[in-house]
């Protein structure tokens, strides 16, 4: 009898883990769906290379932008406040 409710926990535990791989499978699935439909990118590596990219031209943004403030502010110094 306790080999029994053994495997019947035993079954129960294996079963739970099908269940939360199933899920996280799902929700893989829906964000590669995502990813694919929002930038194109059909895979992580994908991913990873347009956000490097992305990241990049943000950063060259961002410098022009200060250059930019920085030269606003050294024209009109008072009207900063």
């Amino acid at each position: 009898m306790a080999d029994l409710k053994k495997y019947m926990q035993l079954k129960k535990r294996v079963e739970q883990a099908q269940q939360d791989s199933d899920k996280a499978e799902g929700a893989l699935g829906e964000v590669m769906k995502r990813l694919k439909a929002e930038f194109g990118c059909s895979t992580l590596a994908e991913a990873e290379k347009k956000l490097k990219a992305l990241k990049k031209q943000s950063d060259i943004v961002q410098k022009k932008f200060d250059d930019a403030m920085e030269e606003f502010e050294e024209k009109w110094p008072d009207e900063i406040e």
